[in-house]
């Protein structure tokens, strides 16, 4: 019965976090095969008897009702009632604003929208920071939009609204809530490692220590990534346990009661300050636990700690919380942990004589090098006498060995579920990961140490000085091994969503097959290399193709052109013009697939400010290319604005000519010895220079006055009304080839 809670909370998490990824039908399904099953199993007295198999199968069927019943009762009526209209709302500002990409966003709790009491989560939008403090009043009127992002959805934001030349009221809170006080103790210990270490080095302590990634670069996070350290960025287990580790080491002398009430109060504040986050919630049920059990003298059992967190967690934050990506990594992470880390030490360090000896199974020659120093112990043994302490150096290298063991099996474990998730849902991997964790694991977990002090003993002028000159060292430390690993060359590698597929059903067959086989442990582990041989050669056959490839993107965002080119995995951003709901969409999509462009082409202050306001949290742009008729000069650097003809090179072989006719840009790119021509719905075909109006590709929003004086060989409509599809019939006799974007993304190869 011990385990019962463990297998039930897993899986009741589990299929709660699958069901936020799969349509209402395929849950529906998946329920009912659940109730079928636990049916079928209570049915029969043998399988009733383990009691955890039936139990699983109800926790299955109880996640997908949970989630049914969260999508009918809530999220649609909401999405229903207010998405997408007008509506003047009244709301709290629940948590600090943050900035990303010109944008301020500020996360508000309703509690009235027109004149009726509402409660819903919203996200505000805006491009200039509000004057405003956590629990101050909002009141403004604007158009609510329904979010597609998964991110914010499983934070449970379900509406944003765009503050797009929207006025807004802001009256200060009379009186403040308890987590607006650890909002400041959060502004403290950001202001104290600002005032004490460089901005780099302060940007990256706040990110360990409090969860604030946001000041840091966008080369920095992307780094990171590509070194596959992401996760160090993110507050969850490590960084607790760290932090309450040392905390237990101070009140060690006190009253265990005592020291239970102060440590639960850690937790509780800790979660607070870092903005309970459901990867920091989810390590401080289990710390919580942890502690209770050794304060009654019980024997803790993680696996249990950790379905019960399966269990609480969607209550606390909601049903669609078990999909935020990071909460699943996070749990499965540790669940991968606590089942493999104890087998793979097991498997790397054994015990020797006199002391732990390394070794390597797979490597004979490890075997040899033990079976030396083995040797070598007894000899020492016999001139001492009986002596049992081995000599100085052989402990030394035995305690490092054992060190560096532990913590690459703790890796390795860790990697064993959440590397097909992160595929799965980044779309790629780092091959870098292994190797960051092992060098920067003991920095990082030093990092937190002098940072928690530093902030915990700030009046203590001479210990902050003592500390901060190793901090910030330490800091210059991890961003150049970062730096270093993500700058090598296949340092991550891209992976094809059909490849993965594949992958993934291969992995699973050679599982299958290792399992049935008699004597399956023997085979476990060529499977498994077999099973990353493969990944890493299809994705490095990917990322190298990727490179090579060269074309037009044409997206399907209904009224609009929205359209980027593609230079061997460098995006070029043409033009993006579209509804708001359609544009999330897209914006989303380039974030998934590219995370940043090189440039983008804006025709006008407007269409600047729209970009800004649409584009997916994670998605920069470099250069900004705007049309400013004006002629004024922008102090921003990353901003080119220009008011006549203009060229410019966007890669080596592509090269963009931009003409200005009665205030509006026609763009005609060179690329890779094709011509490509964007017509805007501003822009009329009398317009267009003549020398121009001949491209391999023209791509325009629908069928203008003076068509015939355009040649090309393929014509893309950017619309998906029935009457684009009479519009591209019509014209199939004039063109070589006409295309439309209904329903369907359109793409030309260039090379």
């Amino acid at each position: 019965m011990k385990r019962l809670l463990a297998q039930i909370g897993i899986t009741y998490f589990s299929v709660l976090a699958a069901a936020f990824y799969l349509s209402r039908g395929v849950v529906l399904i998946l329920g009912g095969i659940a109730l079928f099953a636990a049916i079928l199993f209570f049915c029969i007295r043998k399988i009733r008897k383990t009691v955890f198999i039936p139990a699983m199968a109800i926790a299955a069927m109880v996640a997908c009702v949970v989630n049914l019943g969260y999508t009918t009762l809530f999220v649609e009526p909401t999405e229903n009632s207010y998405g997408e209209s007008a509506h003047t709302v009244r709301a709290v500002l629940a948590e600090e604003e943050y900035q990303a990409y010109s944008k301020y966003y500020y996360r508000l709790n309703t509690t009235e929208i027109d004149g009726e009491k509402v409660s819903r989560r919203l996200l505000l939008k805006t491009l200039y920071p509000l004057d405003a403090e956590p629990d101050d009043s909002i009141v403004f009127t604007s158009d609510l939009h329904i979010i597609e992002n998964r991110y914010y959805r499983a934070k449970g934001y379900l509406l944003t609204a765009d503050s797009f030349e929207t006025e807004i009221t802001v009256e200060p809170a009379a009186s403040h809530s308890l987590y607006y006080h650890a909002i400041q103790i959060r502004r403290f210990m950001r202001r104290t490692l600002e005032a004490v270490l460089p901005s780099d080095c302060a940007a990256l302590c706040r990110a360990l220590l409090i969860g604030d990634k946001y000041a840091l670069d966008t080369e920095v996070k992307d780094g990171f990534r590509r070194a596959g350290a992401s996760y160090f960025i993110v507050v969850s287990g490590m960084h607790f346990a760290v932090i309450c580790s040392l905390v237990m080491f101070m009140l060690q002398r006190l009253h265990r009661w005592i020291r239970f009430f102060v440590m639960m109060s850690v937790v509780l504040l800790y979660a607070a300050i870092t903005g309970f986050q459901p990867s920091v919630l989810r390590s401080g049920i289990m710390i919580a636990l942890l502690i209770l059990s050794r304060t009654v003298y019980r024997i803790p059992y993680a696996p249990n700690h950790l379905g019960i967190a399966g269990i609480v967690l969607p209550f606390i934050v909601t049903p669609y919380g078990a999909g935020d990506i990071s909460l699943i990594l996070s749990y499965y992470a540790t669940l991968s942990i606590l089942m493999w880390a104890g087998p793979i030490a097991r498997k790397l360090c054994v015990k020797g004589t006199y002391g732990t000896i390394p070794l390597f199974h797979p490597v004979a020659r490890m075997r040899k090098m033990k079976e030396r120093l083995i040797t070598l112990i007894k000899k020492e043994k016999a001139k001492k006498k009986g002596t049992l302490t081995p000599p100085t150096p052989q402990l030394f290298f035995c305690k490092l060995w054992n060190t560096f063991a532990m913590m690459l099996s703790v890796c390795l474990a860790a990697n064993i579920l959440v590397f097909p998730i992160s595929v799965f849902v980044f779309h790629g991997f780092s091959t870098m990961s292994l190797f960051s964790s092992v060098l920067l694991y003991w920095e990082i977990y030093l990092i937190l140490i002098l940072s928690f002090v530093i902030c915990l003993f700030f009046w203590f002028k001479p210990l902050i000085i003592l500390l901060a000159f190793p901090l910030m060292w330490l800091c210059k430390l991890v961003l150049f091994i970062v730096n270093g690993l993500s700058s090598l060359p296949f340092a991550y590698i891209h992976v094809s969503e059909l490849y993965f597929y594949i992958w993934l059903i291969f992995s699973m067959l050679l599982g299958g097959a290792v399992i049935l086989y008699r004597n399956h442990y023997r085979y476990l582990l060529p499977a498994m290399l077999c099973s990353v041989v493969i990944l890493l050669a299809g994705g490095l056959t990917y990322t190298i193709l990727q490179t090579q490839v060269a074309m037009l993107e044409v997206y399907s965002c209904g009224d609009g052109i929205c359209a980027a080119l593609n230079c061997g995995g460098k995006l070029h951003l043409l033009r993006m013009d579209a509804r708001s709901k359609e544009l999330y969409q897209v914006w989303d999509k380039l974030s998934d697939r590219y995370n940043s462009a090189e440039t983008a082409l804006c025709f006008d202050e407007k269409d600047l400010k729209r970009d800004r306001m649409y584009r997916g949290d994670e998605f920069a742009i470099s250069k900004l290319l705007l049309y400013d008729k004006h002629g004024a000069e922008d102090e921003d650097e990353s901003i080119a604005a220009f008011n006549r003809d203009t060229d410019f090179i966007l890669d080596d072989d592509v090269m963009m000519k931009v003409t200005v006719r009665n205030h509006t840009p026609v763009p005609y790119i060179k690329a890779y010895g094709k011509t490509i021509l964007i017509i805007s719905d501003a822009c009329e075909i009398e317009d267009i220079p003549e020398n121009e109006r001949s491209a391999d590709i023209i791509l325009l929003s629908r069928a203008k006055v003076g068509m015939e004086r355009l040649r090309c060989q393929k014509l893309i409509i950017s619309d998906d009304s029935d009457l684009a599809l009479r519009t591209a019939k019509v014209l199939e006799a004039c063109y070589q080839e006409v295309l439309f974007t209904a329903g369907h993304d359109v793409r030309c190869w260039l090379r």
